[in-house]
């Protein structure tokens, strides 16, 4: 039997219809704006005395600040924002952003101990000898009646004064790191436990966002130092000082949206060291949102590691390689030191780091790339199996020597055994002596995004060390290699880069040596493998690029290999690549 529905009825169902609709419009159209790149995304350096130069660097965003609660509150609800307003005004100037990291914990002034805040001698650790004792509610009052301070000055600013504020970064204890105290306390009543270290953080965290919740303030976000959620089992095994934190980090993330995130080692420091693949698999999901939520912007500062034996070695392939990591592993704001960048020595890094700053998805992302390399990693079993060189272990040296000697020819090489062996992580990095191309769970692919390359090893040759040294783009590469046949590279766009036809600008990195010459070809509306153009060498022996604009693009997977587009050997010459980039037209900053 059908029901007969009354006009009123029929009027109440179609309203809420389109209620319903509105809402989901609603839903998507906030989706997409959390996605969406903030204005200040990309490449930042620290603040200094002078004004940062952004017409000579475009490529900058912004600047980085350390501000020291010792020396705003000079003595007892005294203050002096002079330095901080003065870095401010800079911004507001060069037309650049800016964010502060607030130091406390070490960095807290000393009228605090004059009343009653006990000060705690440590040992064992780097750089600051005394803290304060984090627990006593002196210093907690002090603390959080500074954070109120610091929201309600930055409010009393001019709105252009306000607005160059990208974020914010808290930090409750030694610098912006997570650690309360660096190194142990002589005292052991000055211990602080897990549970203590929870209360104490979430606390401090609370009044951030009391404090910073203002009208003229709703724009500045909050940057934690914080890990992944973590699981019982991890919490369980975790020694006291790193339970404290991944307790924190469970809390805040249940409590907040934590949209920006710090991650320096070790992304933000070097690339191809032992053990990094470990971290990538960790980090990546939640930096590129692949866990169901939307990807963390985060940020990192390179600090010392320029001055280590092994970046020394070429500081411009170093900077330039360090760079495209950062990209690919999820680096959203690298930040580097001033003097470094003012050399213009290495502008090309620098600004690549800067273009593709949180372009996390290939839908909204402007740009994509493939930085071609060949990647020896020890760790893998299948391409080095145990029976012809060895049992796979890290300490394992004639492992090495046996796949060093292999690719040899390809200009790999291995400079220091003992670190190839032995360091891991930002130690290596530190440590090591010389530049290894052979390594132990390493990434062992091209860096990329949203472009792959279909059957690498397969297809072309890695080399190592190639091209003039003044160039950044030489310390890795591939190659054809007529000899074993060879002579076509085969790449796939992520289906969801281009929605629709459209025009596109494909740039190409490649060694001028030789006069012969080579062709790119592109799965196009008329032709699956269509041919782009021809490019004739010149034997100039230099990296030079060709750009090359496409306008009936499909893309569509039709092309050899079901490819998108190659890179096709026309003769006998074994042609050398460094990368593909792919730009939409017309690409917004």
């Amino acid at each position: 039997m059908k029901l007969k529905r009354t006009k009123k009825e029929v009027i109440l169902l179609l309203f809420l219809l389109c209620l319903s609709q509105l809402i989901f419009s609603q839903k998507k159209g906030n989706e997409k704006k959390d996605f969406e790149r903030p204005q200040w995304a990309g490449f930042f350096t620290n603040c200094k005395s002078e004004k940062i130069d952004t017409e000579r660097f475009p490529f900058i965003k912004g600047a980085a600040d350390r501000v020291k609660w010792a020396d705003i509150e000079t003595s007892t609800e005294v203050y002096d924002w002079s330095k901080m307003d003065y870095q401010i005004q800079n911004a507001v100037k060069g037309k650049y952003y800016y964010y502060l990291v607030l130091w406390t914990g070490p960095h807290s002034p000393e009228w605090i101990y004059e009343q009653g805040v006990p000060k705690v001698a440590v040992k064992g650790g780097k750089g600051k000898d005394f803290f304060p004792y984090y627990l006593d509610q002196n210093y907690i009052n002090y603390f959080h009646r500074f954070i109120g301070k610091l929201a309600d000055h930055i409010a009393s600013l001019s709105e252009k004064e306000r607005n160059v504020f990208a974020f914010i970064q808290p930090a409750f204890g030694s610098t912006g790191d997570r650690q309360l105290y660096k190194g142990t306390p002589i005292d052991q009543r000055f211990k602080i436990n897990a549970q203590q270290y929870l209360e104490f953080c979430s606390r401090a965290t609370k009044r951030f966002y009391e404090a910073f919740d203002k009208p003229e303030l709703k724009h500045i976000r909050f940057l934690f130092n914080v890990d992944n959620e973590s699981n019982p089992e991890e919490l369980k095994g975790a020694k006291a000082a790193k339970a404290g934190e991944l307790l924190y980090a469970n809390w805040l993330r249940q409590n907040y949206s934590i949209e920006l995130r710090k991650q320096q080692f070790t992304i933000a420091i070097g690339y191809q060291t032992n053990g990094e693949i470990v971290q990538d698999n960790e980090l990546r999901p939640s930096f590129f949102g692949l866990n169901g939520n939307k990807p963390e912007f985060v940020r990192g500062e390179f600090s010392k590691f320029g001055q280590s034996e092994i970046f020394l070695e070429n500081p411009i392939w170093n900077y330039y390689w360090t760079a495209i990591s950062t990209v690919d592993r999820g680096l959203d704001l690298w930040e580097v030191d001033y003097n470094t960048v003012k050399t213009g020595k290495y502008d090309e890094g620098f600004a690549f780091a800067s273009r593709y700053s949180y372009y996390k998805q290939p839908q909204s992302s402007q740009y994509a790339f493939i930085a071609l390399r060949d990647v020896l990693d020890s760790a893998d079993t299948v391409r080095f199996p145990e029976e012809k060189y060895g049992k796979a272990a890290q300490s394992n040296a004639e492992r090495v020597n046996k796949i060093e000697a292999e690719f040899n020819k390809y200009g790999a090489k291995v400079g220091d055994l003992h670190a190839a062996t032995s360091l891991s992580g930002s130690n290596y990095l530190y440590e090591a002596k010389a530049m290894n191309d052979v390594g132990f769970e390493l990434i062992a692919r091209n860096y990329s995004r949203f472009i792959k390359q279909i059957d690498a090893n397969d297809t072309s040759v890695g080399l190592w060390r190639v091209g003039p040294t003044n160039q950044p783009f030489g310390r890795y590469a591939r190659s054809f290699e007529n000899t074993s046949g060879r002579n076509r590279m085969s790449f796939d766009l992520d289906d969801n880069f281009l929605s629709t036809k459209r025009s596109i600008t494909l740039k190409i990195i490649y060694l001028d040596k030789g006069i012969d010459k080579f062709s790119v070809h592109y799965d196009s509306t008329s032709n699956p493998d269509k041919i782009a153009t021809t490019i004739i060498k010149t034997n100039s022996c230099k990296w030079v690029s060709k750009s090359i604009t496409i306008l009936d693009g499909a893309f569509t997977n039709k092309g050899p290999r079901n490819s998108d587009f190659s890179l096709v050997n026309e003769d006998n010459e074994d042609d050398v690549f460094h990368m593909i980039e792919i730009m939409k037209n017309t690409p917004k900053n």
